[in-house]
């Protein structure tokens, strides 16, 4: 079987004269890859880690980052991507709860978590980017690499071994790791290629401005198993982006929805930059059709997007350019149809199979789900039928044609009166408002309605909008129980480090004074 380990050895060695790797300082081929991450495994194999101690990599984007992942790929080693935007309180959870053996982060992180990770851990080593070699179980990221010496040869990792934990973003309590193994991983990275990926192969080149901790990070293994190059920045500036994306001659990116807004928004030098891109990938949340509308208008018919989630990673369902074609309301506010391999079905609350079109929780299957949560066989249980199929709880139809439509996550659904609510279909009408950048919607304590609806926005600058404005807006569009009873104006929505907007911040803060969270 196919495994990541696989993958990763066929390019270092079929590809090693190649560009792998680009970042703001550095240019790294395949063989200096294949060296680099030969003496990293040997430092972190040294320091206990393994199939059941992982690495947990708290770091920003960078060829650090990449290093640690082939260099786990290559020994076996499960690796933990943390995202930068995390808390210390956050990571030292993670490090514990993984019984990680080994820490890469850098000297500013580290200072925030040192004074937070438990002396019981079983952290053994931190390696740090940004110091020399200080002695006890702290090093220096370059100093141990050069002071090691390469791993010659790599154990056969099997299918069944693990690879990655992808811990949750934690909306509701703690987090949790989903964990994917070499096969896994491996079945991911090919129904990417067969489902999504556009001309991806040796020529391609990768601009990963999303957080490698997350969904940009997924597509390092097909970069590297075509032989491409993966360009890093640490974060999004637009004409950085676009003098990048000129100078690097990028091929392929993967943005979040916020950042494809933030784009259009921009001048005609930026927006054409975009235009020569063979593909641009997003997912992460959902999209307002006018918004889709104007970005293939301005970048070209080169979007996809993707859904999928930690325990079943993307694609799960593609949108590709061809099924847009018409450009209409329903297609634009579908998640596409089932990926490659994938199999969804919606089932009722007695878990029988929904009839075409009517709405029921969203079951999957398919080869890149995860083996189950890590230290947790309990919750595995929860989310895993008998058949195999991983319960998403989110609320979705599937329409005879085949798109799959998601209309809520299950927990967010607000039951006003007793009839249900789903915030999306509230978001997708005052988004369409042409004054309306963002919006959010949960539900608030309602004495009488048990719930009712409040809509958190953020206003265009440039088209200053009142409650009055967007309640009229919604009277001939929703019917009267799922009209907005409260709007709050805000500057920014709270994001979590996948880019999505953390309702639950939003809850807590009209719930602070209830028993429960739900009506």
């Amino acid at each position: 079987m196919i495994t990541a380990q696989r993958l990763v050895e066929r390019s270092l060695a079929s590809f090693a004269p190649k560009l792998a790797v680009i970042d703001a300082q550095r240019r790294v081929t395949y063989a200096a890859l294949a060296e680099r991450t030969a003496r990293l495994a040997a430092v972190l194999m040294s320091a206990g880690a393994g199939r059941d101690r992982p690495v947990v990599m708290w770091l920003p984007n960078g060829l650090e980052f990449i290093e640690c992942d082939v260099a786990c790929m290559r020994a076996g080693i499960p690796r933990v991507a943390v995202g930068d935007r995390l808390t210390a309180e956050e990571c030292a959870f993670i490090v514990g709860h993984a019984e990680a053996v080994v820490l890469v982060t850098t000297a500013p992180l580290f200072e925030q978590v040192r004074d937070v990770l438990p002396e019981t851990m079983a952290l053994s080593l931190v390696l740090d980017l940004d110091g020399a070699r200080m002695g006890g179980r702290v090093a220096g990221y370059e100093g141990a690499l050069a002071g090691a010496a390469p791993t010659t040869s790599f154990a056969v990792v099997p299918a069944g071994h693990p690879s990655y934990i992808l811990y949750t973003s934690g909306t509701t309590g703690r987090p949790k790791g989903a964990a994917h193994s070499h096969g896994s991983r491996a079945a991911g990275t090919l129904n990417m290629f067969a489902s999504e990926l556009r001309g991806l192969d040796h020529s391609a080149v990768y601009l990963h401005i999303a957080p490698l901790s997350h969904g940009s990070g997924s597509k390092l293994l097909p970069v590297i198993a075509a032989g491409g190059c993966s360009v890093v920045l640490r974060g999004f500036d637009r004409d950085v982006m676009a003098d990048t994306i000129r100078a690097e001659r990028v091929t392929h990116t993967f943005l979040v929805p916020t950042i494809i807004q933030r784009l259009l928004s921009a001048g005609p030098e930026v927006r054409d930059s975009l235009r020569t891109l063979r593909q641009i990938t997003f997912g992460g949340s959902p999209i307002a059709p006018h918004v889709f509308r104007e970005a293939v208008d301005s970048f070209g018919p080169i979007l996809t997007q993707i859904y999928g989630s930690s325990e079943m990673p993307h694609p799960v369902t593609v949108l590709r350019p061809e099924d847009y074609s018409e450009l209409d309301d329903r297609t634009l506010l579908s998640a596409g149809r089932a990926a490659f391999g994938v199999d969804v079905k919606i089932v009722d609350e007695s878990g029988a199979r929904a009839s075409a079109g009517a709405p029921g929780e969203l079951l999957i299957a398919g080869a890149q789900a995860m083996v189950g949560y890590w230290r947790d066989e309990a919750a595995t249980r929860e989310v895993m039928t008998d058949d195999g199929y991983y319960r998403s709880g989110d609320v979705a139809r599937v329409d005879p044609d085949g798109l799959v439509t998601l209309q809520d996550r299950q927990r967010d659904v607000v039951i006003s009166g007793g009839m249900n609510v789903y915030p999306s279909e509230v978001e997708r009408v005052l988004s369409e408002h042409p004054s309306v950048d963002q919006v959010a919607v949960v539900g608030a304590p309602d004495g009488e309605w048990g719930e009712s609806v409040v809509a958190f926005v953020v206003a265009s600058a440039s088209a200053p909008v009142t409650t009055d404005d967007l309640l009229a807006w919604t009277r001939p569009r929703l019917a009267s129980y799922k009209k907005p009873r409260r709007i709050v104006f805000v500057t920014e929505l709270p994001i979590g480090p996948t880019g999505k907007v953390l309702k639950r911040d939003l809850r807590e803060e009209l719930w602070r004074d209830h028993d429960r969270q739900v009506g």
